[in-house]
């Protein structure tokens, strides 16, 4: 055969292309990351890694199995050919990550996907930006401002009370993902906006529907891979496909969020566009120069929390509302509880101890999201709280980071470990949050805001809405129980990612049949 120059030229940039991918798959085999313990490959798909096995079971037990049979920092074969991925639930390591926001950025695979849902606001933004925004919307998140929006929950609460009256005249089974969702959606429309998302309204009617469809949507083969293509090719989120249209949520908030801009902003409002508004409305720079929130970044942060505190919250009460059906003896003293403070008042109700260790215990049982993905923006070292073995039999004692190298961080693993929480880890075990239980010591907790549980995050990236997150999840819990009993139906309840955790009954998604029966009170 004869070369000419052009196949000469081809040949070598091939034979380059080649010599680059086997000196960096040797550097990697050689780096402690390459030498990582690893799931077990015989369970790994051929095109889908160790990702599919994750997603079509239940939330957190391929994870932990793997942290049980690994230790608590291992790779993951990822989805379509992409790198290894570094599984760590090692205290002093998420710490570490969770610390370092800016070394360790969500990943850049997933920014499509949030801006086609929840836009360009704090979720989005990375990096200087992020500092920007996450100043901005601190006030609307602040503890008195939170304590301001609690008649508006109660407002909420009260209504949902009414509608499970009407429809459960003294007992009846009823599936409660009809309910708690609706309730979670009509607090966040009015703290969020001043505005009635209620199921009544056609925007909530609206909103719900749409949820209804994407969690089936997302508990599909086809919600599992559309990310992750998304994530390696972001073009395709532009394609003129119905689902990865911007969400029905999205155009509903912002058309009203547009129209409420026109007006002056309410002087008196405690919602948390009117927070935002009367904080940027003196014109787009403060008399300083320094920058304000323009109209878009405002309505997708209001957005951002819209969708963030209506889907997750109610998911996590679903479950929760579970638990106490299959612990009639825990919800009979919560009961009591409540019924013995007699109070209406939101502070007497959020002091309260049993529901204060029921609403901690459900919430480290009942993460509303799987884990958290993070990409290294630069070489880094995250220290370990306790050596690690190698495959090669070498232990050490903190983990050297490349740029570019991803993380997840499993929020069911820390949450339950049988190590750190006891055999009776899985548990639903409130009294292990009151006083003399046996909370395990701060060192080997996950660290965050509220409750020694992994959920909220921690560092400069943690939720900033846990707070407004717990005082709904309390309030509506002790409305609840104080109203209703609540009994297991037999069915068997499981909960997956879609997107948010849901509950399950055998395949049907934000599906929880319980008995409710009516409790009456006498004056």
């Amino acid at each position: 055969m004869v070369f000419t120059p052009l196949t000469s030229i081809a040949a070598a940039g091939v034979g380059a292309a080649v010599f680059i991918y086997v000196a960096r798959y040797i550097s990697y085999s050689l780096s402690p990351r390459g030498k990582l313990p690893i799931a077990p490959k015989s369970e790994a798909s051929w095109w889908l890694g160790h990702e599919y096995l994750v997603a079509k079971n239940e939330v957190g037990v391929e994870f932990g199995r793997w942290t049980r049979l690994l230790g608590p920092v291992f790779r993951i074969k990822s989805a379509l050919w992409q790198p290894d991925a570094v599984v760590i639930s090692d205290p002093s390591a998420v710490k570490h990550i969770f610390g370092q926001v800016y070394t360790y950025i969500k990943s850049p695979a997933f920014q499509p996907i949030v801006v086609k849902f929840v836009g360009r606001g704090v979720v989005w933004a990375e990096g200087d930006e992020h500092k920007f925004q996450r100043r901005m919307v601190s006030p609307a998140f602040s503890t008195s401002a939170v304590k301001k929006m609690a008649p508006c929950v109660m407002t909420c609460v009260d209504r949902l009370i009414v509608r499970l009256q009407n429809d459960c005249k003294s007992r009846g089974v009823f599936n409660m993902c009809d309910y708690i969702p609706a309730v979670t959606l009509d607090i966040i429309g009015r703290v969020g906006f001043g505005y009635d998302f209620g199921p009544d309204s056609p925007e909530g009617g609206a909103i719900l529907g749409a949820w209804q469809t994407d969690v089936a949507r997302s508990a599909s083969f086809a919600g599992f891979l559309a990310p992750l293509v998304i994530g390696i090719a972001p073009w395709v989120a532009n394609l003129p496909i119905d689902a990865l249209q911007d969400g029905v949520a999205k155009k509903l908030i912002h058309k009203v969020g547009r129209k409420m801009l026109q007006e002056p902003p309410n002087m008196d409002g405690t919602d948390m566009f009117s927070i935002l508004v009367r904080e940027s409305w003196e014109g787009k720079r403060k008399a300083n120069g320094e920058r304000r929130l323009d109209d878009a970044t405002l309505l997708d942060n209001i957005l951002s929390f819209f969708m963030a505190g209506f889907e997750t919250t109610s998911g996590t009460l679903h479950l929760i509302l579970h638990d106490l059906a299959l612990h009639p003896d825990i919800q009979t003293k919560l009961r009591e509880e409540i019924l013995a403070a007699d109070s209406s008042e939101v502070d007497a109700i959020e002091a309260l101890p049993y529901l204060d260790a029921v609403t901690r215990e459900g919430l480290r049982l009942h993460p509303s999201v799987r884990d958290t993905h993070r990409v290294a923006a630069h070489d880094d070292v995250i220290p370990l709280k306790s050596p690690i073995t190698l495959r090669t039999g070498e232990a050490i004692n903190s983990l050297p980071v490349k740029a570019g190298d991803s993380f997840i961080i499993p929020f069911m693993v820390p949450n339950t470990n049988p190590d750190v929480w006891g055999p009776d880890a899985a548990q639903f075990i409130p009294e292990r949050w009151l006083q003399g239980g046996s909370i395990p010591g701060s060192e080997d907790l996950p660290h965050g805001p509220w409750g020694n549980v992994s959920n909220f995050a921690d560092g400069p990236r943690h939720c900033i809405g846990w707070r407004l997150a717990v005082q709904e999840i309390k309030l509506i819990l002790s409305a609840l129980v104080r109203n209703f009993e609540f009994r297991d139906t037999g069915a068997k309840v499981e909960k997956y990612i879609a997107p948010a955790v849901q509950p399950f009954v055998d395949g049907k998604a934000a599906y929880l049949p319980l008995e409710l029966i009516a409790i009456q009170h006498y004056v």
